[in-house]
């Protein structure tokens, strides 16, 4: 009997390191992951920690940069026990420009390893970059008309993720050419300050070094007319139909009138701005764009337009085409080649087809009744895409057009003008043959 016990002990005493080991030398490493995941960085980027283990939990964490020979420990982390998820945060320190290795070392609190736990090893190469990229001008003159457009011409000293003009609030992308000069179509905006916003060229580098020049340019001021529009009950209920199905809560008819002519208005200009990113990286029209043959013009860009109903001011907004009437359903020509990036119904504006034309560049067509192209189809210039109507807002039969540079209207007055398309335009990217 006593033979039996001794063995047993013997057993147990064999066994017992293994069930300590089975128990508490589990072989999973710790999970680490950094973010963002870039390759190109500067001093002010600030990169996060995560790491997480699911046995006995975290033990230890360093962050260490080699370069030269040089070794920097910019975060070193002990932990408590039980700690099984921990997140942190670090910047770099000032390093030479160029490659460095960063490293991330973790261990938990397993008895594998002889009670060392397990590691954890991220390794990466990075490039420590700081130096904002160069701008180069190559175009010398920029006559800009307030609600107009402008087209800047420059070279960038190395990658980038961003570059183009800021107005302002508004910014407009550039798009690089073959010849590894960047083209830059933008506009002064009808609501710009002229006096505070200034057009200025900007570049984001691969490690988001941003950088900004300013460019020569003469601005002609406008004054935009104010127009009176009267609403009725009859329009009321002949047009307010159609948008009953985006606010079906709304019961009452001037109070719909002014959601649709308020948020929905701002809506449907933001999908203009996501539209406008739909374009070719080059140009696509020839020439002077066409303008509707035998229409007369009823309202201009940029009018100042009061809606007034029972004689009283009820809202005010602004007219960011031009509206042209003819006879009702009269067809609709392409004002220039490209290719069409929407068909379909657009909120104020009704039926739509909306042209790219390259660079940001984009026709606008309107209050159709009829359209006879799809999204997709390469248009030629004076090709009949449908006709007038008055869907949307509309308050008879005609056409709302509009041109678009990256979402923002401009006024079309300036794309009917061959001269203005060539000294201000095709001239500074030497397109001879698009005069």
């Amino acid at each position: 009997m006593k033979k039996k016990i001794y063995m047993l002990i013997i057993i147990l005493i064999c066994a017992c390191p293994g069930l300590i080991y089975f128990v508490f030398g589990d072989r999973d490493k710790p999970f680490l992951k950094l973010s963002p995941d870039l390759i190109c960085v500067n001093d002010q980027k600030i990169f996060q920690v995560l790491a997480r283990d699911q046995g006995l939990g975290l033990r230890h964490l360093q962050v260490i940069l080699r370069q030269d020979k040089k070794q920097i420990t910019v975060l070193d982390q002990a932990f408590s026990a039980k700690t099984r998820s921990w997140s942190g945060e670090f910047k770099l320190p000032k390093l030479k420009q160029g490659t460095f290795e960063l490293l991330i070392i973790c261990t938990d609190r397993s008895w594998n390893n002889w009670g060392k736990g397990n590691t954890s090893l991220y390794q990466k190469k990075l490039i420590y970059d700081t130096k904002a990229p160069l701008i180069s001008p190559v175009s010398k003159t920029h006559n800009l008309s307030q609600g107009g457009a402008g087209l800047v011409v420059y070279r960038v000293s190395e990658e980038v993720t961003r570059t183009g003009v800021e107005v302002g609030n508004y910014f407009f992308p550039a798009y690089q050419q073959k010849n590894g000069l960047y083209y830059c179509l933008f506009a002064f905006p009808y609501d710009a300050r002229p006096d505070k916003d200034i057009p200025t060229v900007i570049a984001l580098d691969m490690a988001d070094n941003k950088a900004k020049r300013r460019f020569y340019y003469h601005l002609n001021k406008r004054k935009f007319r104010k127009d009176r529009i009267n609403i009725s009950d009859r329009f009321l209920k002949s047009r307010m139909v159609q948008f009953q199905t985006l606010f079906p809560d709304e019961k009452d008819l001037l109070q719909l009138f002014l959601k649709v002519n308020q948020s929905l208005r701002a809506k449907n200009r933001q999908q203009l701005r996501e539209i406008g990113l739909h374009t070719a990286d080059h140009f696509l029209f020839t020439g002077k764009f066409l303008r509707q043959p035998n229409a007369a013009c009823r309202a201009s860009f940029g009018d100042q337009r009061g809606y007034y109903y029972h004689g009283q001011l009820i809202d005010k907004q602004t007219h960011l085409g031009v509206d042209l009437a003819s006879l009702a359903r009269a067809p609709v020509p392409a004002a220039n080649s490209g290719r069409v990036v929407w068909a379909g119904f657009l909120g104020i504006y009704g039926q739509v087809v909306i042209i790219d034309h390259g660079l940001g560049l984009q026709s606008l067509y309107a209050h159709l009744s009829q359209i006879d192209v799809q999204e997709g189809e390469s248009v030629r210039k004076g090709q009949i895409i449908g006709r007038t109507g008055s869907t949307g807002m509309a308050g008879g039969d005609h056409l709302h057009f509009g041109v678009l540079v990256s979402g923002v209207p401009v006024n079309p007055v300036e794309w009917w003008d061959k001269r203005w398309i060539k000294n201000n335009i095709l001239s500074k990217i030497e397109a001879k043959g698009m005069y």
